[in-house]
C-alpha cells in the first residue's frame, strides 16, 4: 500500500474542518493549523457570568432529512440525529407601532395573517409567499463543484432553475428596500425591508425565508462551539491531526509549487498539498506574501462601498426566561448612530427555546447591529485607545439595553449586560477581513459570484471557505471546503466517492 499524501489546511473553522474531514475519507492524511485555542472559527460561542454567547447560528440550512446538505452535515458530525435540533416556529417577528408582522413556517397562516393587517396589499402578499414557494422548490446543488457536473446533472440544474426562473430573474436584481415600497401597509414595509440586515438582494431574503419553510433551517441544540466540537472530533477519530494555538506564518513555496507552511514560532511543516480554509485577501497577502494574485477577489477587496461585506456588533445580555417571545423579534427605536450607520431598530433573540442557555430562570438574550467593511476604520481607529475603546463599548450597551427595556417592559428591571463583540473582534480572532462574518453580500447590481480555489501561477495550492462562493454562509464553508478535497481527488486520479452519503463509508485506499 502506498504512502498516504498529506494535505495541510490552514484554519480550523467549518470549512477547514469539512475538509479535512473529506481528505481523511478520501484516503489523505490531513492536519488542520488553526490559530485560536478551540476550533470552529466564526463558528463558535463564549462565555460571560456564567452565561453562554452563541457567536453564529441562527439557523442552519442543511437540517431536513433527506437533503443533500443534512448528508453532509451529517458525514462530518455536525449532528447525528433530528432529535438533534431544534425548529422555531417563525423566521421571525416584526413589531410597527403595534402591528406585529410574523414570518411563520406556516406559509398559508403568515399569508392569512398578513392579508388581514393589510387587505388593500392582499395580491401582492400572495404574490410574495407564491415566491417564496417556488424558492422551496430548489435545493442547492452543493454535493460537487459544478464544473465537475455531468451533463445529466447541468440539466437538472438547468430545469429547477427554469421551473422558478420568473420569480428568481424578479428577485436577483432587486433589493429588499425596493421591493418592500410595493406594500401599502407601513408594518409590512418594515418587515420586509429589515427581514434580512443590509443591502443585499431580495432572492436572498427569500431564500432564506424559504430553507426555514421546508424544515430546512433548524438549530443544532446547544448552538455554534459544541457543533464545531463535534466536527472536531469527528476529524480526529479518524486519524486527522488537528494543531490548536498554531498561527500559520507563510505558505512555504519551491520552483511555484506549495510544499507545507512555517508557523509564527518558525516551525516548519511539509506536505503534498495546501489549503487554506481562510480569509482569501489573509491567505494571498499574508501567506503567500503577495507573490500571487486572484482579480477576483483584489478588485471586490478595494471597493468596499462597490461589494459589501457583513460585519456587526453583537451584544449580550441576560434576561429572565420568556417563551412568549417570539425569537427573533424585532422592533422600532429611537434612532442613533453607530460608525456611520443609523440604528433605527434592533432585533433581539432570545435562546429561551434552548434549555443548555439558561442559568437560574435566566438565558442569553443577543442583539446584532449592522456594520460593514467601509464602517471598519472607524473601529479601527477607536481601539487604538483601549479605554476608550471600551468605555464607548459600554456606553453602547447602555443604550442597547434602554432601548430593549422600553420595548420589552418585563426585561425593564431585570436586563444585564453581558458582552459587546465589535468588528474589531471578529477580525482579531478569526483574521476575517475588516471584520466580516461573512462573504460579499449578493446585490441587485452584483446577483452573484462563485471561485474555484485556484491561484494562477501556484501549483499544488487551493482557497477554501465561504468566501469562494456569494454570500457565504456555513453551508458553503462545508461544500467549499469539500470542493477543495474533490479537486485534488480529481487531480490525483483517485478512486474518490462524490455521494454525500458516506456515514458509513471507510477510508477510500490509495
Amino acid at each position: 500500500m502506498k504512502e498516504r499524501k498529506t494535505i495541510i489546511i490552514v484554519g480550523g473553522g467549518i470549512s477547514g474542518l469539512a475538509a479535512g474531514i473529506y481528505a481523511e475519507l478520501h484516503g489523505f492524511h490531513a492536519i488542520v493549523f488553526e490559530k485560536h485555542n478551540i476550533p470552529g472559527g466564526l463558528c463558535t460561542s463564549w462565555n460571560r457570568k456564567g452565561f453562554t454567547i452563541d457567536g453564529c447560528i441562527h439557523w442552519l440550512t442543511g437540517t431536513k432529512e433527506g437533503t443533500i446538505l443534512n448528508e453532509m452535515w451529517k458525514n462530518v458530525g455536525a449532528f447525528k440525529e433530528q432529535d438533534d435540533l431544534i425548529y422555531l416556529p417563525s423566521w421571525g417577528s416584526f413589531n410597527y407601532e403595534g402591528t406585529t408582522v410574523t414570518f411563520w413556517r406556516d406559509l398559508d397562516r403568515a399569508e392569512k395573517e398578513w392579508t388581514e393587517i393589510s387587505p388593500i396589499d392582499k395580491k401582492q402578499i400572495h404574490k410574495f409567499f407564491n415566491m417564496v414557494r417556488d424558492f422551496t422548490k430548489v435545493e442547492l446543488p452543493l454535493d460537487l463543484p459544478i464544473s465537475m457536473f455531468s451533463l445529466g446533472k447541468l440539466m437538472k440544474l438547468g430545469y429547477d432553475v427554469l421551473s422558478v426562473w420568473p420569480s428568481y430573474l424578479l428577485t436577483m436584481k432587486q433589493s429588499t428596500d425596493k421591493y418592500a415600497k410595493k406594500f401599502k401597509s407601513p408594518a409590512l414595509r418594515f418587515a420586509i425591508k429589515n427581514a434580512q440586515p443590509g443591502p443585499g438582494n431580495l432572492f436572498s431574503m427569500l431564500y432564506s425565508y424559504a430553507t426555514v419553510v421546508i424544515g430546512d433551517g433548524g438549530v443544532p441544540i446547544g448552538g455554534s462551539k459544541p457543533m464545531a466540537e463535534r466536527m472536531a472530533k469527528r476529524f480526529e477519530s479518524l486519524g486527522g491531526t488537528l494543531l490548536l494555538n498554531s498561527s500559520v506564518n507563510t505558505v512555504i513555496i519551491d520552483k511555484n509549487k506549495a510544499v507545507g507552511v512555517e508557523l509564527k514560532n518558525g516551525q516548519k511543516y511539509y506536505s503534498d498539498y495546501v489549503v487554506t480554509c481562510c480569509d482569501p485577501n489573509y491567505a494571498l497577502n499574508r501567506l503567500l506574501l503577495g507573490q500571487y494574485s486572484v482579480h477576483h477577489f483584489e478588485r471586490r477587496i478595494k471597493k468596499p462601498k462597490k461589494y459589501p461585506t457583513p460585519s456587526c456588533c453583537l451584544l449580550s445580555f441576560s434576561v429572565p426566561v420568556d417563551k412568549e417571545i417570539n425569537t427573533p423579534y424585532s422592533f422600532e427605536i429611537e434612532p442613533f448612530v453607530l460608525a456611520g450607520e443609523t440604528i433605527d431598530h434592533i432585533t433581539v433573540r432570545s435562546y429561551a427555546y434552548d434549555k443548555t442557555f439558561e442559568r437560574n430562570g435566566k438565558t442569553t438574550l443577543t442583539v446584532l447591529l449592522d456594520q460593514y467593511n467601509y464602517n471598519y476604520d472607524f473601529w479601527k481607529k477607536l481601539r487604538e485607545n483601549p479605554s476608550k475603546y471600551r468605555e464607548f463599548k459600554n456606553d453602547l450597551g447602555k443604550i442597547v439595553k434602554t432601548r430593549i427595556a422600553k420595548a420589552i417592559p418585563q426585561f425593564n428591571n431585570n436586563i444585564e449586560l453581558l458582552d459587546v463583540a465589535t468588528p474589531i473582534t471578529l477580525s482579531r480572532y478569526t483574521n476575517t477581513l475588516k471584520g466580516a462574518y461573512m462573504s460579499f453580500l449578493l446585490s441587485p447590481l452584483h446577483p452573484s459570484f462563485a471561485y474555484n480555489g485556484h491561484v494562477q501561477g501556484l501549483k499544488n495550492f487551493y482557497l477554501a471557505g465561504q468566501w469562494m462562493q456569494a454570500p457565504g454562509g456555513l453551508p458553503i464553508a462545508l461544500a467549499c471546503g469539500k470542493f477543495a478535497i474533490q479537486r485534488i481527488c480529481k487531480k490525483e486520479k483517485l478512486n474518490y466517492i462524490f455521494s454525500p452519503k458516506m456515514q458509513k463509508v471507510k477510508k477510500v485506499g490509495r
